[in-house]
């Protein structure tokens, strides 16, 4: 999974001269936290909500509301963005994104490519794409989570072969880190209204199923 396909493409900008109160505006309209910031049509940086809220004039306990409210006005997105901010590949896969934003205390990417500014992806799409992978929401399929810690070599084989009695189409399989040992968790989306008995054959194949949703 790429980041291209999850990003959006369709990305709403402003200029680096845009008052920050009209680039709120334009956040709150559109239902968004965060603005990329351009500069004679190029990509320059990126400004939030939180940036703006928390921009004010050093002097400002000595000032007016009226002489406050002047300057603040005064104020461009280019005053306060983040210049030359942490910006990723279309073709990055999605989990290096999650690790980067992890790593960087980061909710959203510009994504670039040739210098220019084809997309947006954040912590929204991120959790979409593992909503989807696990099928929450989905009546029609469930979700078998094993414990794999000390399974051995060619498990997966003997999986299939289960869900293939069944009949049972395996959506989406997802490890998930149980332990810095090594250890991990599978869930198996699958798309059956009942995945029952399926779990107990597992069970007497010596798969640790430790739910059934």
């Amino acid at each position: 999974m790429k980041v291209r396909d999850f990003m959006k493409k369709e990305v709403i900008t402003v200029d680096i001269k845009t008052p920050i109160m009209a680039a709120l505006e334009t956040m709150k309209h559109n239902k968004i936290k965060r603005l990329p910031v351009t500069k004679n049509s190029k990509f320059t940086g990126l400004v939030t909500r939180a940036m703006i809220r928390d921009a004010s004039p050093s002097a400002a306990t000595s000032l007016s509301v009226y002489e406050l409210n002047y300057l603040i006005s005064k104020m461009t997105v280019g005053d306060i963005m983040v210049k030359d901010p942490v910006t990723i590949s279309p073709e990055l896969p999605v989990e290096e994104a999650i690790s980067l934003g992890k790593k960087h205390g980061i909710g959203a990417f510009p994504v670039i490519e040739k210098k220019d500014l084809v997309g947006i992806i954040t912590e929204s799409d991120i959790t979409d794409v593992v909503s989807n992978a696990l099928g929450l929401g989905d009546s029609d399929s469930k979700r078998i989570t094993i414990d794999a810690s000390g399974k051995r070599f060619g498990y997966l084989k003997d999986l299939i072969e289960v869900l293939d009695k069944h009949h049972i189409p395996l959506l989406s399989i997802m490890s998930i880190p149980k332990s810095a040992k090594g250890d991990w968790f599978l869930v198996l989306r699958l798309k059956t209204k009942d995945a029952g008995l399926a779990a107990e054959d597992l069970k007497k194949k010596g798969f640790n199923v430790t739910n059934v949703t």
